[in-house]
């Protein structure tokens, strides 16, 4: 281990003069330059992700797809999360309907970025292409068809790939809760289990995550308006006399309803006389047939 020597410095001067005289002392040369060797080796993008002298960066980036709920069960190790692997500036992700497929890094249009996690770095060279073999290995188990909420999702191809790239799973809180679920998946609705949260870009297919209830159509005023008919200007000789046929029309009406109750009053007083005069009848008939008539 080369020893460092550094000159005696009176204490007036500066750190800046300390630190140049360590730097031009002739033992000290060698271990200046392996610093900043490692400087520049560890050198990459501040973003991350990016590459380094010593490979790429993969990163796993995570999402929030409930934010609300993800705040209160993201303190116990729970939480509905969408995650994606990015690695020198592109995001791989998994979906249903498009299968694999790229985006820009933190960018999801359904759910919000909560962090990421530096899973390693990929050492072997060039990493493109081993990213290409690993993407092609995986892609027979991870097509478009092949996507389910709670067996195969988005956190499950992101585990496969960083296992595939580094031998190293993601955290256990990103995909728990559909590990939970399985228990009681049967009780979901299959819309629900076959499709994703997040789409692919480019792809406008509605999810289901957004279906609570039937579509409701807005039919537009020019195929069906809400009005029909002319209309009538306040003060209008059309106005006036529309008006004076449905006072008309209503007197008429009343007057028809008027007779109609008296006639019915009537026949109300005259059915006590009829009933009277047949009780009268029977009695008689009855006195005669007492007397010796024979009652007909």
């Amino acid at each position: 281990t080369p020893a460092f020597i550094l000159t005696k410095t009176p204490n007036t001067e500066s750190g800046a003069h300390a630190i140049s005289a360590f730097t031009q002392h002739p033992k000290n040369k060698n271990i200046c330059k392996y610093i900043i060797l490692l400087v520049r080796m560890s050198s990459g993008n501040s973003y991350g992700g990016g590459r380094t002298r010593m490979g790429s960066k993969v990163l796993l980036n995570i999402y929030d797809l409930a934010p609300g709920a993800n705040n209160m069960l993201y303190v116990v190790g729970l939480g509905l999360h969408h995650s994606g692997v990015e690695i020198d500036g592109v995001e791989y992700s998994f979906a249903q309907g498009a299968g694999i497929f790229e985006q820009s890094p933190k960018v999801v249009p359904n759910a919000i970025f909560r962090e990421s996690i530096d899973m390693g770095v990929l050492t072997d060279a060039p990493s493109s292409q081993v990213v290409r073999r690993a993407l092609a290995d995986l892609r027979e188990d991870f097509h478009g068809d092949a996507y389910h909420l709670i067996r195969r999702n988005c956190n499950h191809f992101a585990n496969a790939f960083c296992w595939v790239l580094l031998r190293k799973a993601i955290p256990a809180y990103v995909n728990r809760l559909a590990e939970l679920g399985i228990c009681c998946s049967c009780l979901l609705p299959k819309k629900l289990l076959e499709d994703s949260p997040v789409r692919a870009p480019g792809d406008t297919t509605n999810s289901g995550f957004q279906k609570f209830g039937p579509t409701r159509t807005v039919v537009s005023s020019s195929t069906q308006p809400v009005f029909s008919g002319s209309g009538l200007a306040l003060g209008s000789s059309t106005s006036r006399n529309s008006t004076h046929r449905t006072a008309a029309e209503d007197l008429t009406d009343r007057r028809e309803r008027a007779r109609k109750a008296a006639l019915a009053r009537l026949d109300q007083a005259h059915q006590p006389d009829s009933q009277e005069n047949n009780t009268v009848n029977t009695s008689s008939n009855l006195v005669e047939g007492n007397g010796g008539y024979k009652q007909s």
